[in-house]
């Protein structure tokens, strides 16, 4: 079918066929809705989105050419427009009208109750701070939980040490040690790296992911609920299903503590939260039992798979550029030596470490299109009408690879990241957490975790690729997260 401006494709449809033909100078209260492509009647710009040989983001990125910052486009009825730019971004996630979420119709017929992700208004505002309670409760962000994460950055390193520098897919690995870190938070104990239970469950999890096509597409629209028959939706519905099960098996098997006690994890706060409300009579409305089980599975999953795909971009990067992988190493060993390993406190030492981890978070933008949000009440953007209902995404990915913000946006170079004098310098227009209201709460535990991870790795091995292996490829796989192809590596030991 081509790209979603084909205008071979927008000829086809005659002007009023439906109440999909609405872009254009239909203007109200004195504001335009945002342009965009014509698309086909009742299916809307899906099949020039699904038919592109090109991945979304950058299909709609080219888009942006011919439009403008501010992009709209259909998919089978739903409105949806996608934002271009910094500066249209960080304007449309500040606005409270922008700040709720879609109705995840597929996952709300499976899975009951709100979670972290789907909740809007007052209900969102009370799960969000529960959910902040929780992390500082755990000490994210002190030194004691930094010395949780250490322990599991050794234990992972053992693990790949008993490869003997041997070739390996590390994707197991990382996901399992990930996971244990918001496992040691959501339901207080980790898991072995051989468990066959937990093995299963992060590749549930990963397939749900890959299958919820670009952006969590099959959630947001309510006519795939009505095509569950097709083969990619069935594998979609299936894996939530699955995924859905096995975080139920996990929750049974933590059991409930006497509330007397120290709550150990979040599910304890949970619980010891409800009960203090309901005895001083307060009813709250996001902390029922039926929401417990939707926070569980949005936590453990948002917490497992963007920080384990990022950390395996970054083996990625490092094997494909060992001259950037050997100046941190020379860089940590500069600070730490060889007799120990790098601490949070060492980060303000370690610029140019820092600097290759966010231009990691740069080419390997993990949400290439955000977490979709909508808008709640008739709002403007930059000159435009909003209407309630409207999905909003951010092209994440478009602002990561901006030319005019980016020097040689596709090649990868760390020291767009430092000053003359070689000193770290952040750039806001790099928001791999997000911006705005709906940031992540989880923002701080993924950087601690992503900066252990990463420098204690470091420390202990040199990744290579196998003399035999097939070219290194920085190729990715669209679904909700943009993860690297199936790849494997040599963990060499360090002296």
């Amino acid at each position: 079918m081509g790209t979603v401006s084909s205008s071979a494709a927008a000829a086809e449809v005659p002007d009023g066929n439906s109440k999909i033909q609405q872009y254009g100078p239909s203007k109200q209260s004195g504001f335009s809705l945002p342009p965009g492509p014509r698309g086909w009647p009742l299916l809307g710009n899906l099949p020039q989105l699904m038919g592109s040989r090109k991945q979304a983001q950058e299909t709609i990125s080219e888009l942006s050419r011919r439009y403008g910052k501010i992009v709209r486009i259909d998919l089978a009825g739903t409105r949806v427009v996608v934002l271009h730019g910094h500066r249209a971004v960080k304007a449309a996630f500040a606005q409270r009208q922008l700040s709720a979420r879609p109705k995840f119709h597929i996952t709300d017929t499976i899975i009951p109750g709100t979670g972290i992700l789907g909740s809007s208004g007052n209900e969102w505002t009370e799960i969000r701070a529960f959910i902040i309670t929780v992390l500082k409760g755990q000490g994210i962000g002190r030194s004691g939980f930094e010395q949780n994460i250490a322990a599991e950055a050794a234990i992972l390193a053992e693990a790949m040490s008993q490869h003997n520098g041997r070739a390996f897919d590390p994707r197991h690995l990382i996901s399992n040690a990930v996971s244990n870190i918001i496992c040691s938070v959501v339901f207080g104990r980790r898991f072995q790296y051989s468990d066959p239970a937990f093995e299963r469950l992060l590749r549930l999890l990963t397939d749900m992911i890959a299958e919820a096509g670009a952006g969590g597409l099959f959630e947001f629209s309510p006519v795939f609920v009505k095509l569950w028959f097709l083969p990619p939706l069935l594998s979609y519905i299936r894996a939530i299903k699955s995924y859905y099960s096995h975080v139920r098996v996990l929750f049974q098997e933590h059991g409930r503590q006497d509330l007397k006690g120290s709550p150990r994890d979040l599910i304890d706060v949970f619980f010891h939260e409800k009960q203090e409300k309901e005895r001083v009579g307060v009813k709250s409305p996001a902390l029922q039992t039926e929401n417990l089980l939707r926070i569980l599975t949005d936590l453990f999953g948002a917490g497992t798979e963007t920080t384990a795909t990022t950390l395996r971009w970054a083996m990625l990067y490092m094997m494909g550029h060992p001259e950037i992988q050997s100046r941190v190493q020379r860089e940590l060993d500069g600070v730490t030596g060889r007799n120990r390993l790098p601490r949070i406190a060492d980060k303000p030492e370690l610029p140019y470490t820092k600097a290759v981890l966010c231009e990691i978070q740069r080419v390997a933008t993990v949400v290439p299109l955000g977490l979709s949000h909508r808008c709640s009440e008739d709002t403007t953007l930059m000159g435009y009408k909003i209407p309630k209902g409207t999905i909003i995404n951010a092209n994440i990915w478009h602002n990561h690879f901006d030319p005019l913000v980016w020097e040689e946006p596709e090649k990868f170079r760390p020291e767009r990241f430092l000053d003359r004098a070689g000193k770290f310098r952040p750039r806001e227009e790099l928001i791999p957490f997000g911006t705005g209201r709906r940031s992540c709460p989880g923002e701080h535990l993924a950087k601690m975790e992503l900066f252990i991870f990463f420098t204690h790795l470091l420390h202990h091995f040199t990744f290579k690729r196998a003399n035999d292996a097939s070219p290194i490829s920085f190729e990715g796989r669209n679904g909700v997260v943009w993860s690297p192809l199936n790849f494997q590596i040599c963990a060499v030991a360090r002296e």
